[in-house]
């Protein structure tokens, strides 16, 4: 019995030599981040920290929400977040891009602080605190996806990464696809009302690049980053053909079209001023709802090209992806809720 035992151990021992075998699997993997940056973590994660408001909507998506222990929410409806995704909305928070709580973080003890490429100043303080940080970027669709998928080799959840990718790219594959008769001649020019009407965003940000896929053009072209204030005279020049007030403007549809300093706009005369939907976050950031956005303004600007069925879109998507099941009455509710979100310093 002891020679055969003898014979088990130094064939066990022979396969991990040779790089086969039964041999006990290292407990630890590395991640490149979307920076190139070399991450050694646990295989096993399951006390991370997100600063990131955009990855914990994903992180839910693929059923790795629970690995969490604190995160940032940012431009969400917190009420929909209690009742749609209790354990993310009971979590708190460990500070965001500007403000990291230093000594939150360390008492949290993570093995793991999720980030985003614009936050320098947290990045620089988690590395000075020797903690683990993966470097994320979602602010253009080919970065999120690949943001994407970091994000499911991280915590082990590949497949469901890839299955949502899959719907990602197919969706916004197909809205190109229809659209593709929109010439440079016939395109509609977008103008985005950000936290008032008279802010707007760069081409830099991710709004920007659904517009493109949309069959838009974000008027703001050369301007870079968020919250820029823009002249009305501005605003004249650019002349846009279609006005959306993002959901946490503080100003409304009937607003801007009751205001005489926006009356002589083509655009205000024709009464193409909109409200971006909401719902879980806003639908125009960087995050999986974002397909619903695309679809959305698809239809708003070129409704002689595409009529998609927003009610079945809307309704699957979050029947398979955040296990939500809406009835048409309440999904009438998202299309048509005028009530701005109310951004916060977290955000």
């Amino acid at each position: 019995m002891k020679s055969i035992f003898r014979i088990v151990c130094i064939l066990i021992i022979a396969g991990c030599l040779v790089g086969t075998g039964p041999c006990l699997a290292d407990d630890t993997q590395t991640i490149v981040d979307i920076t190139g940056n070399q991450v050694t973590l646990p295989v096993n994660i399951t006390r991370a920290v997100n600063i990131d408001p955009f990855a914990a909507q994903f992180l839910y998506v693929i059923g790795a929400d629970d690995r969490l222990i604190a995160t940032q929410h940012g431009p969400s409806d917190a009420e929909k977040l209690k009742k749609y995704t209790p354990y993310l909305a009971s979590l708190p928070s460990a500070g965001h891009k500007d403000d990291l709580n230093k000594e939150e973080v360390v008492a949290l003890k993570p093995e793991v602080v999720i980030s985003s490429i614009d936050y320098v100043n947290a990045n620089e303080v988690s590395k000075q605190l020797g903690i683990p940080f993966v470097i994320l970027d979602f602010e253009s669709p080919e970065n999120l996806t690949r943001s994407y998928q970091i994000m499911g080799q991280m915590f082990g959840k590949e497949r469901e990464a890839d299955e949502f990718i899959s719907y990602y790219n197919g969706k916004m594959n197909q809205v190109r696809t229809d659209l593709a008769a929109v010439t440079s001649d016939t395109v509609k020019k977008v103008y985005y009302g950000q936290r008032k009407a008279t802010q707007t965003l760069g081409d830099n940000y991710y709004e920007a690049r659904i517009a493109t896929i949309a069959g838009g053009d974000n008027v703001a072209e050369g301007v870079k980053g968020g919250d820029n204030v823009v002249s009305m005279d501005q605003i004249y020049t650019w002349n846009p053909d279609v006005i959306v007030l993002l959901p946490y403007c503080a100003q409304s549809v009937d607003d801007i079209l009751a205001d005489p300093a926006w009356q002589a706009l083509p655009a205000v005369q024709k009464k193409k001023v909109y409200r971006m939907p909401k719902f879980l976050m806003t639908w125009e950031m960087p995050v999986p709802e974002s397909v619903l956005a695309t679809m959305w303004l698809a239809n708003v600007l070129y409704p002689g090209y595409v009529n998609y069925d927003l009610t079945q879109e809307i309704k699957e998507f979050y029947q398979k992806y955040y296990r939500i099941n809406l009835s048409d009455n309440e999904i009438l509710s998202i299309l048509s809720d005028s009530a701005p979100i109310i951004l916060t310093g977290m955000s």
